[in-house]
């Protein structure tokens, strides 16, 4: 069984930026980090790792680092903001942005 590691880093990444999201797996565990390259990738993997699970954190000899591409994008799903927000239970900003994706469509 695979335990997903939850980083609290600011996981947003413009267009400008230059650090890619990896995917990062070791042991009995895989988180995805933001990161400059691979060597930065794992570092910062292994150190959520250790930050968060501390002693109970499983380490093997190696970890499998794997650069997230664009070219994931035939497997895209697309969900709507304001379905997204209701689901979240922020009804007003739903109805708010149901209201301006209506009236954008008209």
């Amino acid at each position: 069984m695979l335990l997903t590691v939850h980083i609290s880093e600011n996981m947003i990444k413009l267009e400008d930026s230059k650090d890619s999201f990896y995917l990062c797996t070791s042991a009995d565990w895989f988180t995805v980090v933001k990161a400059s390259c691979e060597n930065s990738a794992s570092r910062k993997a292994l150190k959520c790792v250790i930050d968060q699970l501390k002693e109970d954190a499983q380490i093997s000899p190696c970890m499998r680092i794997k650069k997230i591409e664009e070219k994931m994008e035939d497997s895209d799903i697309l969900f709507r903001i304001d379905k997204i927000f209701a689901d979240m239970g922020m009804h007003e900003n739903s109805k708010s942005l149901n209201k301006i994706i209506n009236y954008l469509s008209k």
